[in-house]
């Protein structure tokens, strides 16, 4: 019996399908979890996280055997063949970073202004410079998605520090 030979982009490949997997499988857990309302629904609050759990799972299995039969994904703007290019870190590290700043600022200054910087600082990370303008349509922008959840939607987001003016817009 021979070893599958793995090359270093396999790896990371199968990672992410490793990850993905996981993934499903932890929303189904945790999916398991969940207080149920009492009724005789046929359709109940899991159904639809028990959908994107086997949803999720069944995409990374088939991944999973598409890479060890030695299909590799092929990055954008790339032909098969060309020589694998590493990770932009500082990119991926901007966007995280904007990313976890309005998971912490969602309740602390509400979701217009941490919205607002998370897309501002999304749009930096992927080599936007025009800094007032990416400031005016992140701003924009995060206002249209409060009022469309808040009043459209009928979807409390937090207003943080605009409690007052937000809530009666």
């Amino acid at each position: 019996m021979t070893l599958l030979k793995i090359s270093k982009q396999a790896k990371r490949e199968l990672a992410f399908a490793g990850s993905l997997f996981l993934l499903g499988v932890f929303v189904a857990w945790d999916t398991s979890k969940m207080q149920i309302p009492q009724g005789n629904s046929i359709v109940s609050p899991q159904t639809f996280p028990y959908m994107v759990a086997a949803f999720t799972s069944l995409v990374a299995l088939g991944l999973i055997f598409n890479l060890l039969r030695g299909n590799h994904g092929t990055p954008d703007g790339d032909s098969p063949g060309d020589p694998f290019t590493p990770l932009n870190l500082k990119t991926m590290l901007i966007v995280a970073s904007a990313i976890i700043l309005h998971v912490i600022l969602l309740e602390i200054a509400g979701y217009v202004v941490a919205a607002a910087l998370c897309f501002w600082g999304v749009a930096y990370g992927f080599g936007s410079r025009k800094y007032l303008k990416d400031a005016g349509i992140s701003v924009v922008f995060a206002v249209i998605v409060y009022f469309a959840f808040s009043k459209g939607l009928n979807i409390n987001l937090p207003s943080g520090f605009f409690e007052g003016i937000l809530a009666n817009g």
